[in-house]
């Protein structure tokens, strides 16, 4: 049975102080041919058979998710080309993993760090989750032979105090809870609104969750109790969001104009920044979102496989 939740509405509040002004701006793309991108063209012959041009540009396919680690590197998880991509911040390195171990990369989806520099990455192909090491080696699969505990492993999160990795297996409509051996230390439970999950958060130890379908935000509690739907003022379908934990700001895509507003914590709009069009600082609609520990926002163009970086002016 369908049922209403409570909302929690983050609208924007009359307070007395107005909030600091926020401005973002654009600084590097990965992917993109006119910004940053692997020397040489990758995977020309199997991204062309997703993308459907007849030569591929990018060095990137059809990125799905990014994080950064302690050492500034950006992974990027790419389901057409198999892989996982990882950029130096400048773009003077450059790594592929189409292989962790014995195992080949079927369909790279969520991934993840934590606070010692760990990566982890779901493979929705092989329902496996791979770690890497602080210095982004392969260190060893999550699961044993034979384990299976995910049908098709998604978005990812980890707890605030890295002991928990949350992520979403969307053909049971649930958020698997493991440790980080890869124990299963229990499952939420998720609405009928959050099928398809393509987002996940964990705010002040609350997790918030992004609906793919239907676009709705919930927010529950770790022990899986329903807090309620989540809104941000002007956003009524956001395709993406995420939380920047140092400036306690909500980072969320704004489909109907394809930009991304920044909101604080109590709901109210800071700033919008980005631009629709098909040039480097541009795109064509906005498919994931990651903030990183500088403030930096990743915003991910799937289809127009690339990944832009915007950061705030302070920074220049």
């Amino acid at each position: 049975m369908r049922y209403r939740t409570p909302v929690l509405l983050l609208a924007a509040l009359a307070c007395a102080q107005e909030p600091a002004p926020v401005e973002i701006r654009h600084c590097r793309t990965f992917g993109s041919k006119l910004g940053i991108h692997p020397p040489r063209v990758l995977n020309r012959k199997a991204a062309t058979g997703i993308v459907g041009q007849n030569e591929h540009p990018y060095g990137l396919g059809f990125p799905v998710a990014v994080t950064t680690d302690l050492k500034g590197r950006v992974w990027i998880t790419d389901s057409a080309t198999a892989s996982i991509h990882v950029f130096g911040m400048s773009g003077a390195t450059y790594r592929e993993f189409k292989r962790c171990g014995d195992a080949i990369l079927q369909l790279p989806w969520g991934i993840a760090s934590d606070a010692q520099g760990r990566v982890y990455a779901a493979d929705a192909g092989t329902g496996a989750i791979y770690v890497f090491n602080e210095d982004g080696e392969f260190d060893r699969a999550l699961f044993k032979r034979g384990e299976h505990p995910l049908e098709r492993p998604g978005a990812m999160a980890l707890s605030e105090n890295g002991r928990t990795i949350y992520v979403v297996d969307p053909p049971r409509n649930v958020i698997v809870e493991l440790n980080r051996e890869g124990e299963v230390n229990g499952t939420i439970d998720l609405t009928p609104e959050l099928a398809e999950a393509s987002a996940l958060s964990v705010v002040d130890n609350q997790i918030y969750v992004l609906g793919g379908r239907e676009h709705r935000v919930e927010s529950f509690s770790p022990d899986g109790r329903l807090r309620g739907e989540v809104r941000w003022e002007g956003i009524q379908f956001p395709s993406a969001f995420a939380f920047d934990p140092g400036r306690r700001h909500f980072v969320v895509s704004n489909p109907r104009w394809m930009i991304v507003q920044v909101f604080d914590d109590k709901g109210r709009n800071l700033a919008a920044f980005g631009q629709m069009g098909d040039g480097v600082d541009q795109v064509r609609r906005i498919d994931g979102i990651h903030v990183d520990p500088l403030g930096r926002v990743y915003v991910i163009d799937s289809r127009a496989g690339k990944v832009l970086v915007f950061e705030h002016s302070e920074h220049h």
